[in-house]
């Protein structure tokens, strides 16, 4: 499925045509699909020749940085990066809670949300032709950085729970992004600073609904 069967990543496109990224090595203007496969990189080259080069002048200067696991984490980082301009949006976070990861997190104003999404494997339950295994860690640190982010440290967490694939399912998928983001604005709006904790867990079904549940910690 390509990227532009969702409107916001349209959007996205038309705004890069006015003020294109160029390569970092050369200096020639990216192309949206180039740009938008490198969206997580700080540094971005217009094709694997620049980036070969770059690498063999400055093989210390490159930053490393991790690439997105699916595509569905992707359009979730776009999606972000459109409506939130000026916030800092980081992704695989790894230095917060080590040696835990937290998918994404947006900082706005000296406030922190923490949000995770979370597929088919952490909704899973056990029965004989599942990893089970795979299944338990998935779920044991879901709840360690639950515990962590909400009890522990009276921080917002938002997790996005998919029993479907989502990427596959376009309009289900803006529609929960919709959503989120109307969770995102209020929760930047009343309840960052707050002395307590706050979790919300944004559900999709198998029949594409979405359920919200709220906690306080």
């Amino acid at each position: 499925m390509h990227a532009k069967n969702f409107s916001f990543v349209e959007t996205l496109e038309k705004k890069y045509e006015h003020n294109p990224v160029v390569c970092f090595y050369c200096g020639k203007p990216l192309t949206f699909k180039k740009y938008y496969k490198q969206l997580e990189k700080p540094k971005r080259f217009c094709c694997k020749k620049c980036e070969k080069s770059y690498l063999l002048e400055m093989p210390n200067e490159l930053d490393k940085c991790n690439e997105f696991s699916s595509q569905t984490e992707r359009t979730i980082y776009s999606y972000f990066s459109l409506q939130y301009p000026i916030a800092i949006i980081s992704h695989n976070v790894k230095d917060v809670y080590p040696p835990y990861e937290i998918d994404f997190a947006i900082k706005l104003d000296n406030k922190v949300i923490f949000i995770e999404f979370n597929g088919s494997l952490h909704c899973t339950k056990k029965n004989k032709d599942s990893n089970n295994r795979v299944i338990n860690k998935h779920q044991l640190n879901d709840k360690i950085k639950k515990n962590l982010i909400c009890c522990t440290n009276k921080q917002i967490l938002l997790r996005l729970w998919s029993e479907i694939g989502l990427y596959s399912a376009p309009k289900t998928f803006e529609k929960a992004l919709t959503e989120l983001k109307d969770i995102i604005d209020n929760t930047f709006e009343f309840h960052c600073g707050k002395e307590y904790g706050y979790c919300v867990e944004l559900i999709v079904d198998k029949n594409h609904d979405l359920h919200k549940i709220v906690e306080k910690f």
